[in-house]
């Protein structure tokens, strides 16, 4: 009896000597991690720190540029620099836009009936020489391939089918929907991601509209669902006649000329006919994941989304978006909200690879482009 009552007493023994001997382990684990958060941390801070006071103006602008661009650490920027200090940067690195208005003359929308079938054909030549060639949808999809990126390329023959879908209202406590959400619930053939929003800390996003550089602004069917009606901003979006219009306007403006569906965002990166001129330092280089729409002189419109941040595709520079739009003949063309935001929906799948950092599933969005069956 007593040699079992001592094997328990030395069992028990056994047992908190184990206990303890985990438990040091474990905080001497949880100290080590938390020495090279701390030491991580620091060593980020430090080099941020170093770039923002850099004497070299081009890494300082690459640096404050790329941030800003990435809309979830646009925080870093501004560390160690005053708000002076990173407008001035941007107001350095704005991209060029010929003046003037959308010149909507230069858009010629033709139905097939109107067509006469000799130039029909000359122009069916003209885009097959560069790889479009529309299937029985009225759609062409096209792989891109750059010295940094991958992404895909959509024709959609039809403008009029090319829409703005959003929610059925905007502000605090309202949680926005997935591209792909909006597109199943539209029965929408095709869609990308549209305009920007807040962001939030709890990635509950989508809900509050927002542009680059002011509030954000959002036009369906003509109605005004989120913007101040005196507030010019920076509007892409298409009139009654499915021309693509790029300008700066109010909601005002964009009434009397027809606008009937539209978002804010940006940079303009082709105004009629014209390339849009980028700086040589910061926004030149700067590599993200991207999403843009295009229109061509026939009215066929383009939809562009690039990968990002990924091993198999580093994103696109403004500079290569402008490029690709003007190979393939781009009259009008506006850069959109990108990063996390961007992917391509078509056929009831995602068929790019959209960039996930901090959470599972699609990024909730205020606006997409949708493209009707």
């Amino acid at each position: 009896m007593n040699e079992l009552t001592n094997d328990k007493r030395d069992t028990k023994k056994d047992a908190k000597r184990i206990a303890l001997i985990v438990g040091k382990v474990a905080v001497r684990l949880l100290a080590v991690v938390l020495s090279v958060a701390i030491a991580a941390l620091v060593t980020l801070m430090s080099a941020i720190y170093i770039i923002s006071k850099s004497d070299k103006e081009v890494v300082k602008e690459l640096f404050v540029t790329t941030m800003l661009d990435t809309g979830a650490l646009d925080f870093c920027a501004r560390m160690f620099l005053s708000d002076e200090e990173v407008n001035a940067i941007v107001a350095k690195n704005q991209i060029l836009v010929p003046e003037g208005e959308t010149d909507a003359t230069l858009i010629v929308i033709e139905g097939e009936a109107e067509k006469d079938p000799e130039k029909k054909r000359e122009e069916e030549e003209k885009d097959k020489e560069i790889g479009i060639v529309y299937n029985e949808e009225g759609i062409c999809l096209i792989d891109i391939v750059g010295k940094s990126y991958v992404g895909k390329l959509m024709f959609v023959k039809d403008p009029s089918r090319v829409k703005v879908a959003g929610l059925p209202e905007y502000g605090e406590g309202i949680v926005g929907k997935s591209t792909e959400q909006m597109a199943r619930e539209a029965d929408a053939l095709a869609a990308i991601n549209a305009g920007g929003y807040r962001e939030m800390s709890d990635y509950r996003t989508g809900g509050i509209p927002e542009g680059r550089e002011e509030g954000g602004l959002v036009i369906i069917d003509g109605q005004l669902l989120w913007g101040n009606e005196r507030t010019t901003y920076e509007i892409i979006g298409f009139d009654n006649n499915n021309i693509l219009h790029v300008d700066r306007m109010t909601p005002i403006q964009a009434r009397e000329i027809g606008i009937r569906d539209g978002v804010n965002w940006g940079p303009i990166l082709v105004k009629n006919g014209e390339p849009c001129v980028v700086p040589t330092t910061g926004l030149e280089v700067g590599f993200h994941p991207r999403s843009a729409i295009g229109q061509r002189a026939d009215g066929s419109v383009m939809l562009l989304v690039i990968d990002g941040r990924q091993s198999h595709s580093m994103g696109a520079s403004y500079t290569d978006l402008i490029e690709i739009f003007m190979r393939y003949g781009a009259v009008n063309a506006a850069n959109l909200d990108g990063g996390m935001s961007s992917y391509m929906y078509y056929n009831g799948e995602v068929i790019t690879r959209p960039y996930m950092l901090f959470f599972n599933g699609r990024r909730t969005v205020s606006t997409s482009i949708i493209v009707t069956k």
